[in-house]
């Protein structure tokens, strides 16, 4: 199998995907501008998720945590949790989910 090559300003989420070859994961770019939230959501798999630029917060089940540029992010199962942009310039995620997640 040779690599496979996207850039995300080119291709829609699931940046690679089952249709990539990827046995097991997908991965995904996110970008919230100012005062922009993921949605706040629940499911079965973690997230995997590292701040390419940007600041913010991570709120899990009712606390939130600080996170900027550099930070490597573990979100556990089963957590209520949601991405807010706290910061002045864009926050851009990239973030791993188990191939079972697409379609969620």
């Amino acid at each position: 199998m040779k690599p496979v090559i996207k850039n995300s300003s080119d291709n829609k989420n699931p940046i690679l995907s089952f249709e990539d070859g990827v046995p097991n994961y997908v991965m995904l770019y996110i970008e919230h501008l100012p005062g922009e939230s993921s949605q706040h959501h629940t499911h079965p798999w973690e997230h995997e998720a590292y701040i390419v630029k940007g600041s913010g917060i991570l709120w899990v089940e009712g606390v939130e945590y600080d996170i900027k540029q550099g930070d490597a992010v573990l979100v556990p199962p089963n957590s209520e949790h949601h991405f807010t942009n706290t910061g002045s310039e864009t926050l851009g995620r990239v973030t791993v989910n188990p191939l079972s997640s697409v379609g969620h």
